[in-house]
């Protein structure tokens, strides 16, 4: 083994290196245990690559909210964007983001800008072709330590409604935007995705449902067996979840673009099972071996 192949294996002995349609993705592994975590790749980046609008993201204009790792950046890279612009909060996801951009071919059509918690605030005035992100959606008991910026608010949506109330306003006249979240409703719809929808998007809007779902209680007893906020705080959650009609959360890409004001839901044709437990195809690194 010669010293770079020595430098690299011990540097990512303690990161994951994920493998998704080609592309090469270092991440934090499950266990890091700081708030700054750069998280592995999961089935929810596998459906949003399967989704992209190749027609749409050809030579546009791209905006990522919230980069982390990078590879939905490099994914339209790779597909055709012309450039893509990227804000993130997180300083430790910016490093992975450079790194993975470079270890792809793409680091010269991606520029990372440090993000805000007023989400648009650093490209006022800016207009893009393609609009895209995958926020923090997990539900998180008011108050609870989360990963860096990653608390979502009691139904996970705090972070999309920011999201929809500023996107009509930098995206150009052709422009699209695509965004993969998860959403409580009923056992058979998205119900508070589409509220939200319904209530801060004037244009045309696609959801585009997994058919694969997951109770609401059974978050609730991922929230507790990771020890994320307290025994009171995640039952003061069920009970919200029993009283609104949340009893299921669902997977969705959203597709929107300016225009007459609709809405369409639809199942994906594949199904993206288990998607907050079973990352993509990985490749586990060691400092020792061959």
């Amino acid at each position: 083994m010669n010293g770079l192949e020595s430098s690299l294996r011990v540097a990512l002995a303690d990161k994951r290196l994920n493998r998704i349609d080609g592309l090469y993705v270092v991440t934090d592994r499950l266990d890091y245990p700081a708030i700054d975590q750069v998280f592995p790749l999961f089935a929810e980046q596998q459906f949003f690559l399967d989704e992209l609008a190749h027609d749409r993201i050809r030579g546009a204009e791209v905006l990522e909210i919230g980069i982390g790792s990078g590879v939905l950046s490099i994914g339209a890279a790779r597909a055709g964007a012309r450039y893509v612009t990227a804000l993130e909060i997180n300083p430790r996801a910016k490093i992975f983001a450079g790194f993975n951009a470079m270890l792809n071919g793409v680091a010269d059509r991606i520029a990372i800008v440090d993000g805000n918690d007023q989400l648009f605030l650093p490209l006022a005035g800016r207009r893009f072709d393609y609009v895209m992100s995958n926020p923090p959606f997990e539900p998180t008991p008011p108050g609870m330590q989360y990963f860096h910026h990653s608390a979502a608010g009691p139904y996970g949506l705090d972070f999309l409604e920011k999201l929809f109330v500023g996107l009509d306003a930098h995206l150009t006249d052709e422009g699209h935007a695509q965004i993969v979240t998860a959403a409580p409703g009923d056992a058979k719809s998205p119900t508070f995705l589409i509220d939200l929808v319904q209530k801060h998007l004037r244009g045309s809007t696609r959801i585009v449902q997994n058919p694969f779902t997951m109770t609401f209680d059974a978050i609730m007893d991922r929230l507790a067996g990771k020890n994320m906020g307290t025994v009171e705080q995640v039952d003061g959650l069920r009970e919200m979840a029993r009283r609104t009609g949340a009893t299921h959360v669902h997977l969705c890409m959203i597709h929107y673009h300016l225009g007459q004001k609709s809405l369409k839901v639809e199942t994906s044709k594949k199904t993206y099972a288990d998607y907050w437990d079973l990352p993509a195809e990985e490749i586990m690194l060691r400092a020792s071996g061959p």
